[in-house]
């Protein structure tokens, strides 16, 4: 029995938090006490009816695992990055729940997936649900409905589209299986890899936690849902591809299946074989070798539509800054793939911003110059219970605006440009003015000198640190280059583009034969001088902007230009 509670790390949805009674509930019945604690994530900072990418529910959670503010960590397994960071392990998996995906019509209603009348609006964000169900009826129609479980019913019963997609196991779990008209076969709608089971991570140095979730672990779930994955990154996809897997496990012996969706032509690839169950990725790779001729290389695994390979984009952000230029980009007709070439680490707890921002209560405006930033300066005034309404406040840029908004700022004064130059010279300023500038560790103290220059009286507080190439951003790079020719990279930062080339290691020349896309002439510069050809680069207000300008300057390469 464990002498300190175990610390359950979960998002705080509906859903998350019942899986994690449900991890609390297997710590218990071995004799181990508990206590969850929530963790906000980059998909819940979003509005509940917008788009989200990989990890975007996992990142946040794994960094309090590794700052030690959390001893394990719960995820829906379908959610996990098949990269997995080397510092982690899934120390259990629980017994799966029912794998399949279900149709949910509003209420009242009956029918199936065969009988909805052609025309029907079928609602669903997931590439693998929209590519298999046009697969099974191309005379449908699929609209993405984003969001939790809650939202997207009640969008339905609102009339935003005639029927949902959704997983069966989350509809039980929230106590909403009465909703449910057809469960989907497998064999008409494969489910994601890992769908209908919760992971457990905890620190993989952490030998004490080891044997304790090992107790809990569910061996034939565990060999199940780890060929599902090794399955999905042997063939280069992430947790939204349109790739459907189900492993079923029968004694000794593993089955594993697959279909591959690859457009709205629509056509499917299908594929299955059986193994060992104690030897789970040897069968995903025999399957994944034999199943990959038959694809075509010139449709890419992260998008379920039939695009030019010259559209595919490399981006570098950090996975907490990656979801909204992601489904930018994909608006403008792009593909993006990611490859976060930097980690960002905020510093939690941080009493120095925490005195600040105390101070900054008596007049001083704050002065936040990245997303990053303003999570912090929200965080902490959180802590010490303080309204961030009654701050005065400076954004460097509408996509920092925006997060001061979502944390109930109503005013916040932006530069008319998003740049360094203009928040120095802009930035409202009387003699002996008090400004608090909260940076990352890498920022420089150009804008500070400039403000001292004017006569006001600056402090500089460090929030979070920058660390380059992240060890499981490796084989996102590797697939990157490996799959059908990227058009070009798109570079946020002077230390994305240091972070990529220290990942790109003995490939250091094919990442730079790459055109770099840029913010600002900073990074341009940056880039240039390690060595890439940048075509383009300007300073968009937001991701909308950095997407247009991408989609533009792709557009004028000309072809081959990447090869």
């Amino acid at each position: 029995m464990t002498a300190q509670p175990i610390r359950i790390g979960t998002r705080g949805s509906s859903l998350a938090l019942v899986q994690a009674a449900l991890v609390a509930r297997a710590l218990a019945a071995c004799g181990h006490a508990h206590r969850v604690v929530i963790v906000e994530t980059a998909g819940d900072r979003r509005a509940p009816d917008t788009p989200w990418g990989e990890g975007a529910f996992v990142a946040a959670i794994e960094q309090a695992l590794l700052d030690g503010r959390v001893d394990v960590a719960v995820h829906s397994a379908k959610d996990v990055p098949t990269a997995e960071d080397p510092r982690l392990r899934i120390g259990a998996y629980l017994e799966r729940a029912d794998p399949r995906d279900a149709l949910v019509l509003p209420r009242d209603r009956t029918g199936t997936l065969d009988t909805l009348p052609a025309g029907s609006v079928v609602g669903t964000d997931s590439p693998r649900r929209a590519g298999f169900v046009l697969a099974r009826r191309p005379d449908l129609v699929v609209r993405p409905i984003h969001g939790n479980v809650d939202t997207r019913l009640r969008r339905l019963d609102e009339g935003a589209a005639d029927a949902l997609v959704l997983a069966v196991a989350g509809l039980e779990r929230l106590g909403l299986g009465h909703r449910i008209v057809e469960h989907l076969d497998p064999s008409v709608i494969p489910p994601a890899p890992g769908q209908g089971a919760i992971a457990v991570q905890f620190r993989a140095d952490d030998a004490h936690l080891g044997p304790v979730l090992a107790a809990i672990d569910h061996r034939a779930t565990r060999a199940a849902v780890t060929a599902e994955r090794a399955l999905l990154h042997a063939l280069g996809g992430g947790c939204r591809a349109p790739i459907g897997s189900l492993a079923t496990v029968d004694g000794s012996t593993l089955q594993l299946a697959t279909a591959i969706v690859d457009g709205d032509r629509p056509r499917v690839t299908r594929a299955v074989t059986t193994g060992i169950a104690d030897a789970p990725e040897a069968a995903a790779i025999a399957l994944a070798a034999r199943i990959r001729p038959s694809l075509e290389t010139t449709v890419p695994l992260e998008s379920a539509d039939d695009v030019p390979t010259r559209t595919r984009v490399i981006v570098t952000r950090p996975d907490e800054q990656a979801d909204e230029l992601v489904a930018a980009m994909r608006e403008a007709g792009l593909v993006p793939v990611t490859v976060p070439a930097i980690r960002i680490a905020p510093i939690d707890p941080n009493p120095t911003l925490d005195e600040a921002l105390l101070r900054a209560a008596h007049g001083s405006r704050v002065v936040v110059t990245s997303a990053n930033g303003a999570q912090a300066a929200l965080a902490s005034l959180g802590r010490m219970a303080i309204d961030p309404g009654t701050l005065t406040w400076a954004a460097i840029g509408t996509a920092t605006r925006r997060i001061l908004e979502a944390g109930g700022v109503s005013r916040v004064w932006q530069p008319s440009s998003p740049d360094a130059g203009t928040l120095a010279a802009e930035l409202p300023l009387d003699a002996g003015s008090s400004v608090i500038r909260v940076r990352g560790a890498l920022a420089d103290g150009d804008l500070a000198e400039a403000w001292r220059r004017r006569g006001a009286s600056v402090v500089e507080i460090v929030a979070y640190r920058t660390e380059l190439a992240p060890a499981s951003s490796v084989p996102l790079l590797d697939a990157a280059l490996d799959g059908p020719p990227a058009a070009a990279v798109v570079f946020a930062s002077g230390s994305a583009v240091d972070g990529l080339l220290r990942l790109a290691g003995h490939r250091r020349p094919a990442v730079l034969a790459l055109p770099a896309i840029c913010i600002g002439p900073r990074t341009a510069a940056a880039a240039r001088a390690a060595g890439f050809s940048v075509v383009g680069s300007g300073v968009p207000r937001d991701a909308t902007g950095l997407a247009v300008l991408t989609a533009r300057l792709v557009r004028d390469l000309p072809v081959g230009a990447s090869s």
